[in-house]
């Protein structure tokens, strides 16, 4: 790894490098990029969709390996309408018993692992957790719980996370969407079939009708697609940070039974290393943001990380303080497109930490990357 590669690796190193720009330079501009540091410049972008597009950032990538979705979709009659069947999907979840049952799923992966063991807390555990809610929140299963994973986290790659436009990133995704495309068909066919619609995302939305069996597709593998990665990546970040501060622990484990204070705990720690430390937006039009100029066509980089940093937001920003305001954390964006997931995410994310905290956990191996995706981290349980 060369010198600047280990540095960028670093998350102290970044997160140090977020406080300085946010502090020196928190409104920079290049060329036809700009980058924001403060988070009322941040929460501004997110909640201007008009001024700010998201289409010309996720949208290509999307609809090349799925078709529409309302993460790549900017304000219209199609974004709106399609939002609106979601989140009515989605409303009825029960989100409490969908943790339990996340809980369920990773007692019974614990119950294996005697103490002093070794557990890889990605694959071995978060993973394949979120794979089996995801299931149960969407209703897509796929031939085996190891090709959904698969599939969901090559096409999570080039969606969002192919800021390059690297074409092996995008074979591959176009691969796995050759199988997710009829997997979902296939589902939503067999539902229609038995007139058995079931209790589900893919259920729901053909119960409701608002949306056409591709629109349904298009919707629920859209779902899929961050579901699982974002729950993996949290879980080994969050530990991560827990555990290479002592005193934050023996703070956090006297909260273990308290799920409202956990995932506090949990975004404060994911403060200090967030899965996504950017967001990227497109000006539509001039315009300006905190005084400052923003011309029609640049890429605006919300650096969330930073902003989660502000010490005029986030007093005493290198405090671990379980009971900031939620409303204020940029871990799952804001505005017209906050991640759909994120309901989701804030009861099973805790869910899995505590379990694993409770097991007294020591890291044994760094973690260990797949492109982007942290692929590994090795905990030995001592109790």
């Amino acid at each position: 790894m060369n010198p600047l590669a280990g540095l960028l690796s670093n998350p102290d190193f970044v997160r140090s490098a977020a406080r300085l720009i946010g502090a020196a330079a928190p409104q920079i501009t290049f060329g036809k990029t700009a980058i924001f540091s403060k988070w009322e410049d941040v929460r501004d972008i997110l909640n201007r969709d008009l001024d700010f597009l998201i289409a010309p950032v996720n949208g290509p990538r999307i609809e090349a390996v799925n078709g529409p979705f309302i993460l790549g979709m900017d304000r219209s009659e199609t974004h709106l309408e399609e939002r609106r069947a979601l989140y009515a999907a989605m409303r009825t979840t029960d989100w409490p018993a969908l943790a339990q049952r996340a809980g369920k799923d990773a007692d019974d992966i614990l119950k294996a692992v005697k103490a002093g063991d070794t557990l890889d807390i990605v694959n071995g555990y978060a993973r394949p957790v979120a794979g089996r809610s995801a299931t149960a929140l969407m209703g897509i299963a796929g031939p085996s719980e190891a090709d959904l994973m698969r599939v969901a986290r090559a096409l999570f790659h080039e969606c969002f996370l192919n800021l390059n436009d690297d074409p092996k990133v995008h074979k591959k995704a176009l691969t796995a969407f050759g199988e997710l495309k009829p997997w979902v068909e296939e589902e939503i066919a067999g539902r229609r079939k038995k007139k058995e619609h079931g209790d589900d995302m893919i259920g729901r939305l053909i119960t409701e009708g608002a949306l056409d069996d591709d629109a349904i597709r298009r919707t629920v593998s859209g779902m899929l697609v961050g579901a699982i990665d974002t729950t993996a990546t949290c879980v080994a970040y969050i530990l991560d940070v827990i555990l290479s501060r002592p005193e934050v622990k023996c703070e956090v484990l006297k909260d273990l039974n308290d799920p409202v204070r956990m995932r506090g705990w949990c975004y404060e720690a994911l403060r200090f290393r967030p899965h996504n430390p950017i967001v990227i937006r497109q000006a539509a039009a001039d315009t300006s943001v905190g005084g400052k100029a923003v011309k029609a066509g640049t890429r605006v980089i919300c650096f969330t990380l930073s902003a989660m940093h502000d010490p005029g937001v986030f007093a005493w920003p290198e405090r671990f303080d379980p009971e900031r305001p939620e409303e204020l954390y940029l871990h799952f964006g804001g505005g017209l497109h906050p991640c759909a997931g994120r309901a989701l995410n804030g009861v099973q994310i805790p869910a899995l930490v505590s379990r694993i905290l409770a097991r007294d956990p020591v890291i044994t191996e760094k973690i260990r990357f797949e492109g982007p995706f942290p692929d590994r981290l090795t905990i030995k349980l001592r109790a």
